[in-house]
Order: structure tokens, then C-alpha cells, then sequence
């Protein structure tokens, strides 16, 4: 289960990673020039300042100027909507990296929602480990278990996969104990 959700973490970010770096602006948004709507776009999904230099870039590829203060000002307005304790705290809850667009007051209230999120995040990343590890060990034992019905195993692989067992029950009971202490500690029943 851990494995499932940290590549599936991996894919969702290199796949969010490719939209960014491939994102760029049409040839009938620079002709359009909303720049307003753009900007006010861009700071409520919190993107970079410095995504206007790539406007500028493709916009003049197009023969197009960008209206920089309408865009940074409605950019700065969009970051109102953006810069909130909720946004922080989605963000970090899904264990995204921290996104440094914030300033001021908005930058304090982002930072602690992030750092709430995150914190829950890490707990939660703990608990499927806890799980993946106890399904682990599981199936190591029925794996022994169903070995050990074979008629055709010698004496000293009899041994070896007993003792095998015996460890990784051992192992099992710990790992249930410390579960059991995680969650007690988190109030996670």
C-alpha cells in the first residue's frame, strides 16, 4: 500500500511537473490581451511571478505586447484568494513541496495552514508504511506457511524456514505493537 501511494506521489508530481513546463500561453490569448483575468488566474492557482516573462517571451514570438501592470496587478490581487491558511494546508496535505509566492501576512497564514497539512501528510505517509510493512510481513509468513505444506523440503530447509517464521513473527508482533503506540499517540483509532 505504501509503495502503491508513493508512486502514484511520484507520477502525480512529475505529471503536475510536465503541465508547468510545457504550459504556455496561446497565440489568441496574447492577441486577446486579458491580462487582468490572466494575471488574477495566475495568483489564485499561486504560480510563480516570473511566469510573465514566459508571456512576454511567447506573446512576443506572436508579435504581441503583455500589459505588465494590469497583469501584476491583478496577479497581486489573485494571490489574496491564494495566500490562505486552507490553501496552505491542502497544499502541504498532499505533500506538495512548499510554493513561495506569498508575502506579507498572506505568507504567514499560508506558511502555518502548509505546514499543518504537511505535518498531516507525514502522518498519514507513517500510518500506510506501518500498514504496507504489517501486510509484508504477513505475506512472508503465509509464503513460509504454504512452503512448509511442500513434501519434497530437506530437514535443514525445514529448520531454515522456521526459524525464518518464528522471526518474522517476532518481527510482526513488534511492528503490531508500535502500530498500536502510533496510533495511540495520534488518536488515530
Amino acid at each position: 500500500m505504501f509503495r502503491n501511494f508513493f508512486v502514484q506521489s511520484i507520477a502525480i508530481a512529475g505529471a503536475a511537473l510536465l503541465m508547468t513546463s510545457c504550459e504556455t500561453i496561446s497565440e489568441s490569448e496574447c492577441v486577446a490581451g486579458n491580462w487582468a483575468d490572466i494575471g488574477y488566474r495566475d495568483g489564485v492557482d499561486g504560480r510563480s511571478r516570473s511566469r510573465i516573462a514566459d508571456y512576454v517571451k511567447q506573446c512576443g514570438e506572436y508579435g504581441q505586447d503583455v500589459n505588465r501592470r494590469i497583469y501584476l496587478s491583478s496577479y497581486e490581487t489573485g494571490l489574496t484568494h491564494y495566500c490562505i491558511y486552507d490553501k496552505g494546508f491542502s497544499l502541504g496535505e498532499n505533500g506538495n513541496s512548499y510554493n513561495s509566492v506569498c508575502q506579507g501576512d498572506g505568507a504567514v497564514q499560508f506558511r502555518a495552514g502548509y505546514d499543518d497539512g504537511y505535518a498531516k501528510y507525514e502522518l498519514r505517509k507513517k500510518y500506510n508504511a506501518f500498514e504496507y510493512d504489517i501486510n509484508d510481513l504477513e505475506e512472508k509468513i503465509e509464503d513460509i506457511r504454504l512452503e512448509l505444506a511442500e513434501p519434497d523440503l530437506t530437514e535443514e530447509d525445514i529448520k531454515r524456514l522456521r526459524r525464518d517464521k518464528k522471526r518474522f513473527i517476532s518481527e510482526l508482533s513488534d511492528l503490531k505493537w508500535d502500530f498500536r503506540d502510533f496510533k495511540r499517540k495520534y488518536d488515530l483509532d
